[in-house]
């Protein structure tokens, strides 16, 4: 679906934005001090949310659906 498309197209660009731009945030490195420094960490979140919520509408939809 386009959430799951989009969720993770979110991730992969932000995980990919962190590789190119490490930051150090108070003595806090790695993918969580690059979120906190450059304040995306909600919308990492999002993007994960919007991942976990279009896996399970896919898997709902392709197994779970009753056919009718």
């Amino acid at each position: 679906t386009i959430i799951l498309l989009c969720g993770t197209i979110g991730l992969i660009s932000i995980i990919a934005l962190s590789v190119n731009n490490p930051w150090d945030y108070d003595g806090i490195t790695g993918i969580y001090g690059f979120l906190l420094g450059s304040q995306t960490l909600w919308l990492f979140v999002l993007f994960c949310l919007m991942f976990v919520s279009g896996a399970f509408i896919s898997f709902y939809e392709a197994y779970l659906k009753k056919a009718t």
